[in-house]
């Protein structure tokens, strides 16, 4: 006979000591969800970000200029036809009409097998400054899809599944290797819009998911749970370098090891040579890469917007001329109404237009974080350093929010507005982990067993019910 309260007892047991099986349970399940339900280009700038794709694999590695300061390239006619088709789809209003068009187009594109051969020009700006490796995770289902001879309507799929599987992967090295505030690391890699970032075509999900594991191994590092051996920082050295050449404004997640003890190392000697250098390779790279950006978009507007002027060479001779008043306006965005797409951004919708969760829900949702958070025990590692990680973590949150408005004030907002356009909430969920460091260098008893199962049952619990209304609210 099977002993039910053994088994319960060793199930609640995983839940204290492994949450990360909780997320790679629920993550599996939503996200599965997510990948076919989102109707298929839907997702976050996909109709951008799949023709970026789509150029990448067939060797065109960089887009080309259409003229009129546009960039894009050529898409075979068959696949221009079903992004164009899908694009028009998403402009209509939810209803039955919507759902009978979405029908015919995924039966049709469901069976359509080729490309075709006659290429079409498209435009695709505003991902021009998309470097090749953000795209990675996709290219490998999107280059699987076109091997297999697949119906097109997979190559989105196919896509979709293997970005979302390397995102779920690292979500869940991130949540086995970090020392502490495991639950609050689990809120966040449940939350609706971390999912549906993960489950879509894009640099997005990619970019979450390493710098949260770089921030969990520099942290079990400090907190002895790691030795700095060189497979390690070998491995956040890459980590370091790749999250900051995949978006700009995100390189200063890249310098996160270096608030490292030199007493972690070895010899003290180690720390002074692979510090130096991972500090000169971080922005070495990231100078380039921004070299790069800048070349590729000077004169050209990403998102065009009726009734906005853009012009970033204008913007940036206003902010130098008026810097602070420009700083005023930063510093009090995220107390204004125009900044309300942030807050629920993280943890609340897709889009500012696709998915709207009810308020209650977005409450619950912000409630598990804070569990998540409060329930963070003290390891004296890491209090240790305390003052050191509050310092350096709070530098890099406040200075990565400076470069993220920057940017979006240079090439996506009017010249001399009094707000900061397009900073959605998703471009600050790479940086939530950082919020550890306050929790866990405060003085606090560690929770006792049962408290710590009923946070970790109320978490998971939470974040179901958030990821289950979003799912509802697709369409």
């Amino acid at each position: 006979m099977i002993n039910v309260k053994k088994h319960l007892f060793n199930f609640s047991a995983l839940m204290i000591k492994k949450p990360e099986y909780i997320f790679l349970f629920l993550g599996l399940i939503f996200g599965t969800l997510f990948i076919f339900r989102l109707p298929p280009l839907s997702g976050t700038d996909e109709f951008t970000h799949f023709p970026r794709l789509y150029q990448i694999s067939e060797g065109t590695l960089n887009e080309q200029p259409i003229g009129n300061h546009q960039f894009g390239g050529k898409l075979p006619i068959n696949l221009n036809n079903m992004i164009n088709a899908y694009r028009n789809l998403s402009r209509h209003s939810p209803g039955l009409g919507y759902l009978n068009q979405a029908k015919q187009l995924n039966s049709q594109y469901a069976k359509v097998t080729n490309p075709g051969k006659t290429k079409v020009s498209a435009n695709f700006t505003s991902t021009v400054f998309y470097p090749p490796w953000a795209y990675i995770p996709s290219l490998i289902g999107l280059m699987l899809a076109k091997a297999a001879r697949m119906p097109l309507i997979w190559y989105v799929y196919l896509a979709r599944i293997t970005t979302y599987l390397i995102w779920l992967i690292l979500t869940f090295l991130t949540i086995k290797y970090l020392p502490a505030g495991k639950y609050f690391m689990l809120a966040i890699g449940l939350l609706p819009t971390s999912v549906s970032q993960a489950a879509t075509i894009g640099a997005d999900g990619l970019q979450m998911a390493i710098a949260w594991l770089l921030i969990s191994l520099t942290l079990a590092v400090i907190a002895k749970k790691l030795k700095p051996n060189w497979l390690i920082l070998t491995v956040m050295s890459l980590l370091a370098v790749y999250v900051a050449v995949i978006k700009d404004g995100y390189f200063l997640i890249g310098l996160v090891p270096l608030v490292i003890p030199a007493s972690r190392f070895v010899k003290r000697k180690v720390a002074l040579i692979w510090k130096s250098s991972l500090l000169i390779l971080v922005l070495v790279c990231s100078v380039l890469f921004t070299l790069r950006t800048v070349h590729a978009v000077h004169g050209v507007v990403l998102t065009p917007t009726v009734g906005m002027y853009f012009n970033s060479s204008q913007q940036i001779s206003f902010m130098l001329n008026h810097l602070p008043l420009y700083l005023l306006h930063v510093i009090e965005q995220p107390f204004t109404k125009t900044f309300d797409t942030t807050y629920l951004g993280i943890v609340g919708i897709l889009t500012n237009r696709l998915i709207y969760l009810s308020i209650l829900i977005i409450g619950l949702l912000y409630f598990g974080l804070y569990l998540g958070i409060s329930s963070t025990p003290v390891l004296n590692n890491l209090r240790e350093y305390r003052m050191r990680l509050i310092i350096f973590f709070s530098t890099i949150l406040l200075a990565s929010y400076g470069l993220l408005a920057s940017a979006f004030y240079i090439g996506n907002t009017s010249v001399g507005a009094q707000f900061v356009n397009g900073f959605y909430g998703r471009y600050l969920l790479p940086l939530l982990p950082l919020l550890l460091v306050y929790p866990l260098t405060l003085h606090r008893q560690k929770n006792n067993q049962q408290k710590q199962l009923s946070i970790s049952i109320t978490i998971a619990v939470i974040s179901t019910i958030g990821l289950i209304a979003m799912v509802m609210s697709i369409q």
